[in-house]
């Protein structure tokens, strides 16, 4: 009769597993939400809060696995995590990527100097250490700073620009205005700017209006940044397969944890129109 119980260790790697994908799917729902009106703008920080928790948490699943793959299925200690990786997403993703090379037979792509994809490493990185404490920070902080929106609204734009283009974005602007125009919409706006300058009532309209556009295209960026991780997920799962039973393991220790994180699979039309996330890969 097979044996259907499981280690320890792969119980814990599972839990983990689910921790990241249903971190990453809430966090790219929200994303998909959020917004700068008085309803969404607080979806921004759960998003942040969410994305950060479930990056983390798969870097940490691949550099786990394979260190116990190097060390005889060894786990590192929990110091040696905290000093070496910590919240350092961007040194941590790279390191991922340094381990895909290692067991594929392809090399996966490094986020290019000045990229999107090396702006959303630094956000993420800069929120889970020091930013997601921006508001209670600012109360005794004399210099102004743009804070996580003001950084997140410069890549929104980035991204409008490069993935959507000027002549589209300057033809949604003039509509954006003919409607304001119509309904009497005029004046200043009662907010500011992240640079804390007066904005006209379009500028406000048309900062979150270019959100909403950028929203599934930045989902898309991310999902390419999860993409190599979970190929070095499901490599590192054939090696384990093969070591335990080599080894004549009685109970399986690693799990398929590739599995968790099959979204990362999305084709870019796919992503560009999906509305929700959690509803597909978690309901």
């Amino acid at each position: 009769m097979h044996d259907l119980r499981f280690s320890r260790t792969f119980s814990l790697l599972q839990q983990e597993g689910h921790l990241a994908r249903t971190s990453l799917l809430s966090g790219i729902d929200l994303l998909l939400k959020a917004n700068l009106d008085e309803k969404n703008v607080g979806k921004f920080y759960s998003a942040f809060f969410q994305l950060t928790i479930g990056i983390e948490r798969i870097l940490k699943l691949v550099v786990i696995t394979n260190h116990m793959l190097e060390n005889s299925y060894k786990p590192p200690t929990d110091d040696e995590l905290k000093k070496k990786y910590g919240h350092n997403i961007k040194a941590t993703y790279f390191h991922a990527l340094s381990v895909h090379d290692k067991w594929a037979h392809q090399k996966a792509s490094t986020p290019a100097t000045g990229s999107i994809e090396e702006k959303i490493l630094d956000f993420l990185q800069d929120f889970a250490n020091k930013a997601r404490y921006y508001n209670l920070r600012e109360l005794s902080n004399t210099t102004a700073a743009r804070g996580p929106l003001g950084d997140w609204y410069s890549i929104c734009k980035k991204i409008a620009g490069t993935e959507i283009g000027h002549v589209k974005l300057n033809k949604h602007a003039e509509r954006l205005m003919h409607q304001m125009d119509q309904a009497g919409m005029v004046g200043y706006s009662p907010r500011f700017d992240f640079d804390g300058h007066p904005m006209t009532l379009f500028d406000d309209y048309w900062r979150m209006h270019l959100i909403q556009m950028s929203a599934p295209h930045l989902v898309w960026k991310l999902v390419q940044l999860i993409t190599p991780l979970y190929n070095s997920l499901r490599y590192i799962t054939y090696e384990a397969m093969n070591y335990e039973d080599t080894e004549q393991f009685k109970l399986p220790v690693i799990p398929h944890l590739y599995e968790f994180f099959v979204f990362a699979l999305a084709t870019k039309s796919d992503t560009l129109r999906r509305k929700s996330w959690t509803r597909i890969f978690l309901d």
